[in-house]
């Protein structure tokens, strides 16, 4: 279950402003507590499903980790994910190192003392038409079914080059719709750098640098990114786009997109 009905009291602001009792669905938010090797890592505010590819998915944005193969099970207890990793590793220093990596990109000194932080470089032959990005918008809403029913979440997307769809996830935070489904294709195999992430959340320094650290080559937004987004996807070589009004918005690396 991830949205729950709730009585409220619908009020019209017409001339005559009128209240009447009604009926609403809400998308249902709850703290997902993620272990890694037995140690407390961090609490996600997530849509309670799709737990076990949210946690590796967020392993993997966030730097923890490398790849899925360093895995050796992932396990739901009671809310919370267990992952089993082979080997130890350092939850704080990768955390520190994809905080450095923002102020990196957007030209600061990396916080950390005594600390060289290079931000990881995409390099991809994929090449999209801009109609294809369009029709992948399209697709983006046409299963966002929950945020239809309740305007409480976002979505994300994976496709190939193609549009063919790879992955789809909603979840009331932006950042977990992306690390839903980079979880997904990654703990099927997939490929990342030849992956074309759709999502309707607003392009961060933070958003932009879960695709960056996977691999991702071409990011495509319902709106505008921020400025630490451009900077990061100029610095790390990612395409990053937005689509609105039927217009297709390129602010880095514009090479990968084919018009016409």
């Amino acid at each position: 279950m991830v949205t729950e009905r709730r009585k409220i009291t619908s009020i019209s602001l017409g001339e005559r402003p009128a209240s009447v009792g009604a009926e609403d669905e809400l998308a249902l938010d709850e703290p997902i507590c993620i272990f890694v090797n037995g140690e407390y890592h961090v609490t996600l505010i997530a849509t309670p499903e799709m737990e076990e590819e949210l946690a590796a998915g967020y392993l993997l944005t966030q730097g923890v980790i490398d790849s899925v193969d360093e895995i050796d099970g992932i396990e739901m207890d009671d809310g919370n994910v267990n992952v089993t990793l082979a080997d130890a590793v350092d939850l704080r220093g990768a955390s520190v190192s994809m905080m450095n990596l923002i102020v990196t990109a957007c030209a600061s000194s990396p916080r950390a003392e005594n600390t060289r932080t290079q931000v990881p470089m995409v390099s991809s032959g994929l090449r999209v038409e801009a109609i294809r990005l369009k029709d992948m918008i399209t697709e983006l809403n046409s299963r966002s079914s929950v945020h239809r029913r309740t305007r409480g979440t976002h979505a994300a997307m994976l496709c190939d080059g193609d549009g063919e769809v790879l992955a789809f996830a909603e979840d009331v935070g932006r950042h977990n719709a992306v690390d839903k489904v980079v979880g997904v294709h990654a703990l099927k195999g997939g490929e990342l750098g030849s992956c074309v992430l759709l999502s309707t959340g607003r392009q961060s320094g933070e958003m932009v640098q879960k695709a960056c650290r996977v691999g991702v080559p071409v990011i495509s937004s319902m709106t505008v990114p921020l400025v630490s987004g451009v900077r990061l996807a100029e610095a790390s070589g990612v395409t990053l786009t937005s689509m609105s009004g039927g217009r297709l918005r390129v602010y880095s690396a514009p090479s990968r997109i084919i018009v016409g």
